[in-house]
């Protein structure tokens, strides 16, 4: 077995600790996200899907915001969240307009796949950050960024990513479950408050 497959077989692992920790609204999962996309950032470099690899810089960033806005968290102070109307334009607009900025930069690098790898630049950058911020939309968000990102992983032949990708999107929808069943409760909880 060769470095790079330690490295995907490895990323994969902790990619998914992430994810389901991450649905459990631990957050340590942040911790083993970093793990995670610093493998794939390695992987990406050697595949020179330099869009890929740069997200996991700016990955590493939003990651540590989501450890202490979720640390601080310790009073349930950051409670799960819908997006309004508004705010899902505001947020397609602002992956869109990442999206533009990454492509150009990506072929400026002659990266491979420029297009795709823009778009789920664009759109995880959003879908982490509105994690981060414990907002539902977060996971609908992820779905199409998954599908996109499997393909992209199949195609440079990088096959543990791609079902780690696999996962991550059938996790997506298991997480949104989830997380609004606990939107659902929190929100009945807030109600019988302000009754009493």
């Amino acid at each position: 077995m060769d470095f790079l497959s330690i490295i995907e077989i490895l990323g994969l692992l902790f990619g998914i600790l992430y994810i389901v920790l991450m649905i459990a609204e631990k957050w340590y999962s942040w911790l083993f996200g970093i793990v995670a996309v610093t493998l794939y950032g390695i992987s990406c470099y050697q595949y020179k899907i330099y869009g890929e690899m740069f997200l996991q810089i700016i990955y590493i960033i939003i990651s540590l915001y989501g450890i202490y806005s979720w640390r601080k968290n310790t009073a349930k102070i950051l409670l799960i969240s819908k997006l309004s109307v508004n705010e899902w334009f505001k947020f397609i607009f602002l992956g869109l307009i990442i999206a533009g900025f990454s492509f150009i930069i990506l072929i400026m690098l002659q990266g491979a796949m420029p297009i795709l790898d823009a778009l789920t630049n664009g759109f995880a950058l959003v879908a982490t950050y509105l994690a981060a911020k414990k907002k539902l939309g977060n996971w609908i968000v992820w779905v199409p960024v998954n599908a996109l990102t499997i393909y992209m992983m199949f195609s440079k032949d990088m096959h543990f990513y791609a079902v780690l990708y696999l996962l991550y999107g059938l996790f997506a929808i298991l997480g949104f479950y989830q997380w609004q069943k606990t939107f659902e409760s929190q929100t009945q909880e807030l109600e019988s408050e302000v009754s009493n």
